[in-house]
């Protein structure tokens, strides 16, 4: 039986035919967030960063299906959780509500349905937003918190290094994916995989023992992973030169240190709030956690 929020809001599984509306209930909720000053504007999405988007959700249900849900009550729905297991990780994608649902026990009834998606891993892992209630309750959940930060910003490109190593990748690229992500413990490459599918960039390093990957779009630095905080620092200095003018990642923890030095020296802006949430794990350094919010 699934979970039941209240009388009013039934919780079930998500279905394709929700995307729109699971797209439209993470808009009303990020810009509640923004409204409230919890965290900041992000920048509009394209078309094709729209498409994208709801390509990504109806991947949730054709490949975490057990990991999807949705609240809805007369209105429709008014709530999303969507969660991935990848062997013995689970990772909650994202967990939102339209503000004038909140606080009313919905949330805690995606969490309840999404964490049945967890089952037997060994890892757990939230990305959480600056949301008080948000990471009340993951805290909760019996996970460790790491505070965390974003950068956005538009680079200042004189500080941008020359030179850099590294080439831009391709499906070929796979394996040198696989065995980055062995040494840090994930398994992310089938997402690398559907990123590439839906038009992302991807950059590697491949130099002896250093070695990297980072998989980005123009505005938004989606997920990286290296062998050291050096390879780490050239990819991201890789995505500054390369993405345009305004720049996006999030996720970083004090683990990251790297990241946020490459951030001041290329005067980006530092936004603290939020908080990375995990059990089973030590958060890996040369990293930067997967996110699908285009």
């Amino acid at each position: 039986m699934s979970p039941a929020a209240s009388d009013a809001v039934r919780v079930r599984p998500m279905a394709g035919a929700d995307a729109d509306a699971a797209m439209a209930v993470i808009d009303a909720a990020a810009d509640d967030q923004v409204a409230r000053g919890v965290r900041p504007p992000h920048p509009p999405r394209t078309e094709e960063q729209t498409a994208a988007n709801r390509r990504a959700h109806l991947r949730f249900v054709e490949r975490d299906g057990p990991g999807a849900w949705v609240a809805e009550d007369g209105g429709g729905v008014v709530g999303v959780a969507e969660s991935i297991r990848r062997e013995a990780f689970w990772g909650l994608s994202m967990l939102f509500v339209r503000p004038e649902a909140q606080s009313r026990g919905v949330g805690r009834a995606l969490l309840s349905a999404a964490l049945g998606y967890a089952e037997g891993a060994a890892v757990r892992m939230i990305q959480s937003s600056p949301d008080p209630r948000a990471m009340r309750r993951y805290a909760l959940a019996g996970l460790t918190m790491y505070p965390a930060a974003e950068i956005n910003g538009t680079p200042d490109r004189s500080t941008i290094p020359a030179g850099l190593p590294g080439r831009e990748g391709d499906a070929a690229d796979l394996d040198l994916v696989a065995g980055v992500e062995a040494g840090l413990g994930r398994s992310r490459t089938e997402d690398v995989a559907f990123g590439l599918e839906l038009g992302s960039n991807l950059d590697v390093v491949d130099e002896g023992g250093r070695r990297g990957w980072s998989l980005w779009y123009p505005g938004r630095l989606l997920m990286l992973g290296a062998t050291d905080a050096g390879t780490a620092s050239t990819l991201l200095w890789r995505y500054l030169g390369e993405s345009g003018t305004e720049v996006l990642a999030y996720g970083l923890t004090s683990a990251q240190n790297w990241a946020f030095d490459v951030a001041h020296r290329a005067r980006l802006t530092l936004h603290v709030g939020g908080a990375m949430f995990v059990d089973g794990m030590d958060v890996p350094g040369p990293w930067i956690p997967s996110g699908w919010y285009f």
